[in-house]
Parts: C-alpha cells; sequence; structure tokens
C-alpha cells in the first residue's frame, strides 16, 4: 500500500481542516496516510514516504515558517525525494498566493507536482472540501500508477 505523507501547518485550525480532507481522499483512494505537523517532523522518517501532500495557510503571501523549516531539514534528503508525487493546499484570509511557495519548495527538493494545488478562503466549505477530497484522491491514484 502506497504511503502518503501530509505535512502541513495550521495556526487557525483552517488548514488542519483541509488537511483532514486530503486524508479522506487519498484513504478513500486506497493510501496509508501519515499527518505531520511541519516543524514536528522526523525529517529522515518522513522522506520514505511515497508521496507528498504539503499544506500551509497564506502569511504574507507566503507559507507559514513551520513548513518551511521541513522543506529547510528535507534539503539533504534531496535524493530520497526526486521524482516522489506531491501536491499542494493552502488556506487564506485574501489574496492566497500561498501555493507558488509551497511548489517552488517541492521542485527545488526535487518532488513532482501531480495536479493544481487547492486553496480555500477561510475554512474549507462546500466546493473546497470537494476539492481537498479530490486532492487526496489524486495523489493516491499518481502513486497508484507507478
Amino acid at each position: 500500500m502506497a504511503r502518503i505523507a501530509i505535512v502541513y501547518y495550521s495556526g487557525s485550525g483552517n488548514t488542519r481542516k483541509m488537511a483532514q480532507l486530503v486524508a479522506e481522499g487519498a484513504k478513500g483512494g486506497g493510501a496509508q496516510v501519515e499527518m505531520v505537523v511541519g516543524n514536528d517532523a522526523n525529517v529522515a522518517e518522513v522522506v520514505k514516504a511515497d508521496g507528498f501532500a504539503l499544506g500551509s495557510p497564506d502569511y504574507f503571501s507566503y507559507m507559514a515558517g513551520e513548513l518551511k523549516t521541513f522543506f529547510d531539514r528535507a534539503l539533504p534528503h534531496a535524493a530520497s525525494l526526486k521524482g516522489k508525487p506531491c501536491v499542494s493546499f493552502g488556506s487564506h484570509g485574501g489574496g492566497g498566493k500561498v501555493l507558488k511557495s509551497i511548489d517552488e519548495l517541492a521542485k527545488a527538493v526535487g518532488l513532482k507536482q501531480v495536479c493544481p494545488g487547492v486553496l480555500a478562503q477561510g475554512a474549507p466549505a462546500g466546493e473546497s472540501m470537494d476539492a481537498c477530497r479530490k486532492l487526496g484522491e489524486s495523489l493516491a491514484a499518481a502513486l497508484n500508477k507507478k
């Protein structure tokens, strides 16, 4: 069974709700899921996952420092990450540019984005809830193709 690490940070709880929805979709797609708060990650273990979902609130059009810390600590493990599939998600209060920073750093450590990320303004609701589940399903499907 493919293993997905959902690495995220959530200050208000909105991004955590998104992470939980992504996890639902990934599990529905047949993947095993591990949810990890970015700065608490045991990076040497997390990088062993087959795929990654990466999430953060939008702070000044950038990801939260806690997720950035994960990327900083993952850089020495780039060889283990090369070519592994990933997706991104983020919550925002207005503007919503966080996915760009997540996607750029994911690419820098060698991850391969499998589909466009999902943004939710505030807490996920309605269509954004469905989009988060679909994001998890898409990541699981990409892993099942391998």
